[in-house]
C-alpha cells in the first residue's frame, strides 16, 4: 500500500493578512496563531476538516487534547476564528477551516520517487547536451477529434466513478449490518470516496467494511457512547488504521485500553 504525505503550503502573506495582525495584536496572540497552525495541519488529511468525536464534553476541550493546548487559549481561538470566517461550523460534530483546502499539497511515495527520477532524468540529459524533442518527427494533430476523444475519456471517467460509488455504498450496506444503513450519497461523501480510490482498491474498502463489522470497539460495544460511522470509517487516516488492524478484538483488557488510546491519537 502507497504511502501518503501531506503538507500545508501557507501563503506569502499569511502574517501580512489583516485576520493575522489583529490575532496577533490580542494579549497572548502569539500562542492563538500557534494553536490555529496546529490545527491546520491537524486537519490535513481530513481537506480542512476537523470533528468532535465526543470524547471530551465539547469540542474545544477535544481539540485542546488532541494539540496539547490549554483549554481557555483553544476556546479564544475558536471563537476568534468563527467571528473572521477562517472556522466554519458545519453542524454538532463537523467544523471547517475554511481556507485550508485549497492549500494542502498531497503525494504518495511512489509519486514521489517518480517525480525525482524525472527531474534527474531531465537533469541529465540537459548535461549531455541532448534534445529529446530534436528528434522526434513533426505531427499534425486534428484538433476537432482530439476534443472529441477528450470528452469521451471524462464520459467514461464519470462512469466508472459513478458504478464505483454504488457499488462502495452496497458493500457497506451489505457487510456493516451492525452500523446505520446508508441511504444518501452527498456530493461530500462522493469527494471523500474519490478520494480514498486514489489509494486504496475496492477490495480494500471490502476488508475494511468486514473488519469493522468484526470490531466490538467501532460497534461501539465498549459502553463509551460512541458508534464509527460510514464517513468516519473512509476518512484516509482511519481507514489505515482500520485495515491495519487497530480495531481488531483482542482478548485482554490492556489491549483494549491500549485500542482506545489508539483511537484517542487519531
Amino acid at each position: 500500500m502507497a504511502k501518503k504525505y501531506y503538507w500545508l503550503r501557507l501563503k506569502e502573506e499569511f502574517f501580512k493578512s489583516l485576520a493575522m495582525k489583529k490575532l496577533r495584536r490580542i494579549a497572548g496572540g502569539d500562542t492563538y496563531t500557534i494553536i490555529y497552525l496546529k490545527m491546520q495541519l491537524l486537519s490535513l488529511r481530513d481537506e480542512g476538516y476537523l470533528y468532535f468525536e465526543g470524547v471530551e464534553n465539547s469540542f474545544a476541550e477535544e481539540l485542546a487534547l488532541a494539540l496539547d493546548e490549554d483549554e481557555e487559549n483553544v476556546k479564544v481561538t475558536l471563537s476568534y476564528l468563527q467571528n473572521v470566517g477562517l472556522l466554519q461550523q458545519i453542524n454538532e460534530t463537523e467544523f471547517l477551516l475554511n481556507e485550508v483546502p485549497a492549500l494542502i499539497g498531497k503525494e504518495t511515495d511512489k509519486a514521489e520517487l517518480m517525480r525525482k527520477k524525472r527531474a534527474k532524468d531531465k537533469q541529465k540529459q540537459i548535461e549531455n547536451g541532448n534534445n529529446v524533442t530534436s528528434l522526434l518527427p513533426p505531427v499534425t494533430f486534428c484538433y476537432t477529434e482530439i476534443e472529441k476523444e477528450k470528452e469521451k475519456e471524462i464520459e467514461i471517467e464519470k462512469e466508472i466513478e459513478s458504478t464505483n460509488y454504488q457499488k462502495i455504498i452496497g458493500l457497506y450496506n451489505d457487510t456493516c449490518v451492525s452500523f446505520p444503513r446508508l441511504t444518501k450519497l452527498s456530493e461530500a461523501r462522493k469527494k471523500a470516496i474519490k478520494a480514498r480510490l486514489k489509494t486504496y482498491t475496492i477490495e480494500e474498502f471490502q476488508l475494511m467494511f468486514e473488519k469493522a463489522e468484526a470490531s466490538s470497539f467501532l460497534k461501539g460495544k465498549n459502553n463509551r457512547d460512541w458508534t464509527a460511522t460510514f464517513d468516519w470509517m473512509i476518512k484516509d487516516a482511519n481507514m489505515s488504521k482500520i485495515l491495519d488492524g487497530n480495531y481488531d478484538d483482542k482478548d485482554s483488557k490492556q489491549a483494549k485500553q491500549d485500542e482506545w488510546d489508539e483511537f484517542l491519537r487519531g
